[in-house]
């Protein structure tokens, strides 16, 4: 996410705790080179989190979490200072950290409260991980979450953990009263879902050859926001994150599709 907004020409920052170990040191360094500023990361006496998956060129991606226990899972909501969301224009969140840790579910509640009072826009990608935790443990935990944000994200499986339901129209008008200016139900390359206060509608993606799903969320989420911040409406940014997300889909890497552009808006050539 941090590394589309700094593809498009936007300062980024990246917050999070890292071990003190060698995979720390490699995944800092790769974040930082992509021009995201890692000053705010933590480096602690715990093991750096790590996600291995296959290729799934030939086969479905799957995927093995080494996340519990983790640095990442260290989090905490006083790693999270007014100063550091002041100093933003929008805050991102993720329900992944709340499924790696009691902790890390703490900070991105207290990421979210501080944002809203400080008058801080926000989102927030349900991000659901099954083999991180039992739908009902995340319902519990991420229901409460979903709720006076600029953007909420989620695909049609995580609304229907989530809100109880995968009826795009009914979910998303849901989270629009809860507070949610933009809801958007994704369906990986089926037509996109959207409520935009109340008002319901559907974008079709670019068509592209997939080689790699994995990344395509971040990038559509990025591609969105950036768009949202460079001034468009709502509706033409939803369409530039969809164009970056099908973009990412088409290369094989969790970035390397990422298009690149200027004050949030993507290069033509792209």
């Amino acid at each position: 996410m941090a590394v589309a907004l700094a593809r498009l020409g936007l300062k980024s920052k990246y917050f999070s705790r890292f071990g003190q170990d060698q995979l720390g040191e490699v995944m800092i360094k790769d974040i930082a080179a992509e021009g995201v500023d890692i000053s705010t990361v933590k480096r602690v006496p715990f093991f750096t989190g790590a996600m291995v998956r296959n290729p799934g060129k030939d086969a479905p991606v799957e995927t093995t979490y080494l996340r519990k226990g983790s640095a990442a899972s260290t989090i905490e909501a006083s790693d999270i200072s007014d100063e550091f969301i002041t100093n933003a224009r929008w805050v991102h969140t993720t329900g992944i950290t709340c499924a790696i840790s009691e902790s890390g579910a703490a900070a991105v509640a207290h990421a979210l409260a501080r944002a809203k009072a400080l008058g801080v826009k926000s989102s927030f990608d349900l991000n659901l991980r099954r083999k991180l935790w039992s739908d009902e443990q995340a319902a519990k935990v991420l229901k409460p979450l979903a709720k006076d944000v600029e953007f909420l994200i989620g695909g049609e499986s995580e609304y229907e953990v989530v809100f109880g339901s995968k009826d795009a129209k009914s979910v998303l008008k849901d989270a629009n009263d809860r507070g949610c200016k933009i809801a958007v139900m994704t369906n990986g390359d089926q037509p996109l879902r959207y409520s935009i206060n109340g008002e319901f509608g559907q974008i079709v993606p670019p068509k592209v050859v997939a080689v790699d799903p994995v990344g395509s969320g971040d990038a559509f989420t990025g591609g969105t926001i950036a768009g949202l911040l460079s001034g468009m409406d709502e509706l033409t940014a939803l369409r530039q994150g969809s164009r970056s997300g099908a973009r990412v889909a088409s290369m094989f890497g969790d970035w390397t599709g990422l298009p690149t552009g200027s004050g949030g808006v993507i290069n033509e050539d792209n």
